[in-house]
């Protein structure tokens, strides 16, 4: 049989694009797995600082100049004090370095690719800026002098069913049992949105 570069050509392609496939689906794989290491830290550390759903926020002051100022701990809310008194404590510290140090594999594990980057980065950054500037907050009210850093300390106490819902689409489907038990003060609020999000889904279809 007479030899066919272009068939050759057109193998090679194909064994590319299957090889990449399967690179591209491992890659993916590792990263929920980051995902994994990332979700538990965070929702252990959450349910350390605020056992039970919070009916409190910070309580501030307004600055003419438009800044704002945080109440001293002994004039906030008794809720918020112990919140801040747990946060501070030695286990928050050692559960944060564990989400810092996941988030920067994934962001490494994410790289340049657009797609990654939005899907898993972009997500999982923005939770560990909201527990910094909480975490921060508490150890330091003073530095919650903003609009914006009061919406993100509040954000980490009060949108905790979308953070957890926002984790809980990027690990790994092994972990799902385990993450679920952890999320049972928040139970019946993210099952109402799965089940709407998958009311959504099927009108699509």
């Amino acid at each position: 049989m007479d030899f066919n570069p272009i068939q050759l050509a057109y193998g090679c392609m194909i064994i590319g694009i299957i090889f990449c496939f399967v690179l591209a689906k491992q890659q993916k794989k590792d990263i929920r797995k980051e995902c994994d290491g990332f979700a538990l830290s965070f929702v252990k550390l959450s349910n350390f600082i605020s056992p039970v759903p919070p009916r409190e926020e910070l309580a501030v002051e307004e600055m003419e100049s438009g800044m704002i100022k945080a109440l001293e701990e002994e004039q906030q809310p008794d809720e918020i004090r112990q919140m801040i008194r747990r946060a501070n404590d030695e286990e928050s510290v050692s559960l944060f370095a564990q989400m810092a140090e996941t988030a920067d594999k994934i962001t490494k594990a994410a790289g340049i690719n657009r797609t990654r980057k939005e899907q898993f980065a972009d997500p999982i950054n923005q939770i560990l800026l909201i527990t910094h500037t909480f975490l921060t907050g508490c150890e330091n009210l003073s530095l919650i002098d903003t609009q914006e850093k009061k919406k993100a300390f509040d954000s980490f106490l009060k949108d905790q069913v979308e953070h957890r819902m926002t984790l809980l689409s990027r690990i790994s489907g092994s972990l799902a049992e385990e993450y679920r038990s952890l999320n049972r003060n928040y139970e019946k609020e993210m099952k109402k949105i799965e089940q709407e999000q998958w009311k959504k889904n099927k009108n699509r279809d």
